[in-house]
């Protein structure tokens, strides 16, 4: 499961992570845990920031390992910059929280207490 897509089953907000549990020992722990950026992206957008690392930042290389043309090669960076930007905002900022509003994860309502 992408835990960055997990939806609520009944309002569609986006879920909270609230355990890890170690597979060797059984020991668990709970509370309220954060997701890096990177980890709020989709599984396509996390293989092209780690393709885009793994060629040392180089777009022609980047091509080549998307088998891309250059224009697509960049045009997926920007879209993928366009999404951490969106991932990266302040929580409580009206960016994010207009944002939010338009994606169906608050109602109006919700989007003028956050302001």
């Amino acid at each position: 499961m992408d835990i960055a897509n997990a939806r609520c089953p009944e309002c569609r907000r986006p879920m909270t992570p609230v355990a890890c549990v170690c597979e060797n020992c059984s020991i668990r722990l709970e509370g309220s845990f954060e997701l890096s950026p990177l980890a709020l992206l989709g599984s396509e957008d996390q293989a092209i920031a780690i393709a885009f690392i793994r060629s040392y930042g180089n777009i022609r290389k980047l091509q080549s390992i998307l088998d891309v043309s250059y224009p697509t090669a960049r045009s997926r960076l920007d879209r993928l910059v366009e999404r951490l930007n969106r991932v990266m905002s302040a929580p409580g900022s009206p960016e994010m929280v207009l944002r939010k509003l338009e994606a169906g994860e608050i109602d109006v309502h919700t989007a003028l207490e956050e302001l």
